[in-house]
């Protein structure tokens, strides 16, 4: 059989009920026959312009790269996936359900975005640093400076023996630029039982079968409340810089309307740098001039990201998980402990409890250094 571990998000910025549903070959989120994928063109496109980039002897190796996204976010935006990764995850899934034997089982495992560990092999347990996580790191270090997002929409969290999972990302700016990442974890128990689960139950089938792995049907957490268990959390836990002085513990501004954010990073950001550009060029590039390059790559690097996942932080879809909940119904009748060991049932989850005792202290163990 075939297990391909894709992702919730390969549905763009749907709304409402979001139902576990294939890709036919060459369907696009637009929904008309005037954009039809045709996959082996995209690739040949891509080629193309990547041979044209190294042929250009003024081309940088970093403009090439930037080139290269660039042309990824273009093609994916025409087929209305709003960046390349969940635009190629879709491609990868269209694929293997074309070329799939008919006597092949094939299942296709969409887990929303997952964080640490709630049992296995360790509760809270990560390996690096990833989506909500580095709004954790960067308000513990004092480089976040506000959030944008909604916080009364719902979370769509994922947890297995370890792990979160959210439909919706909240951004702040004041991280390190290296700390900011797209890239889907997926160290939790939950998403792995699902896995396991999936293969026993469907070897020796043909077919293809779909499973979203997520909680936001079955058990919703809303940001308000991520966002209170982390305020406690660094109030009951204060943070202490190098210097040893004890950092103050306050809430962050959170902007629900991309307007004001946008105004807000342009007064309290933006302009400052356009100042210190300023100062640059009347000294004739003596003074500020390598801050100025620095800064500037940083902001341009963070709103890049801001557009990125604003659908996400705005996301109003919930994932439909009736086929997932049949398949743990299936495992239901077993009565020789499999059912627990295996457990990836949202509903056995207290959200307060796992991230105040469990995922924050994971990530302050395991990923802030």
């Amino acid at each position: 059989m075939l297990l391909h571990v894709s992702t919730a998000y390969v549905v763009g910025e749907q709304s409402g009920l979001i139902l576990e549903k294939r890709f036919g070959m060459g369907e696009t989120l637009r929904g008309d026959s005037d954009h039809y994928l045709d996959i082996e063109a995209e690739i040949e496109l891509a080629e193309t312009r990547k041979m044209e980039l190294q042929a250009d002897p003024n081309v940088t190796e970093a403009a090439q790269r930037q080139a290269m996204k660039e042309l990824g976010l273009k093609r994916a935006k025409l087929f209305g996936w709003p960046n390349t990764y969940v635009f190629t995850k879709a491609m990868g899934e269209m694929v293997l359900g074309h070329l799939r034997p008919a006597e092949l089982p094939l299942v296709i495992l969409r887990p929303t975005i997952i964080l640490s560990t709630l049992r296995e092999p360790l509760p809270g347990w990560i390996e690096g640093t990833r989506t909500v996580d580095s709004l954790i790191i960067g308000y513990a270090k004092g480089k976040l400076s506000c959030l944008f997002g909604d916080l009364d929409l719902i979370s769509d969290v994922v947890s297995g023996g370890s792990s979160l999972s959210f439909v919706m990302f909240i951004f702040g700016i004041g991280i390190s630029s290296n700390r900011l990442s797209a890239d889907v974890q997926i160290p939790g128990d939950m998403v792995v039982n699902a896995m396991a689960a999936a293969m026993a139950a469907h070897a020796g089938e043909g077919g293809e079968f779909i499973y979203h792995v997520g909680s936001s049907v079955r058990n919703p957490v809303a940001f308000s409340l991520i966002e209170q268990c982390g305020f406690r959390y660094f109030l009951e836990n204060p943070r202490v810089t190098k210097s040893g002085k004890m950092r103050k513990t306050k809430r962050m501004p959170v902007f629900k309307n991309m307007f004001f954010f946008r105004a807000f990073m342009a007064l309290r950001f933006k302009l400052p740098l356009e100042l210190m550009h300023l100062v640059s060029l009347l000294s004739g590039g003596t003074i500020f001039a390598s801050e100025y390059k620095k800064l500037n790559r940083i902001y341009k690097f963070g709103m890049h990201l801001v557009d990125l996942y604003q659908p996400y932080v705005f996301f109003k879809g919930r994932f439909d998980d009736k086929n997932l909940e049949g398949l743990r119904r299936s495992m239901a009748p077993r009565v020789d402990g499999e059912v627990n060991m295996f457990d990836f049932d949202p509903k056995h989850v207290d959200w307060e409890l796992y991230f105040s005792t469990i995922h924050i202290p994971g990530v302050m163990k395991y990923s802030c250094k």
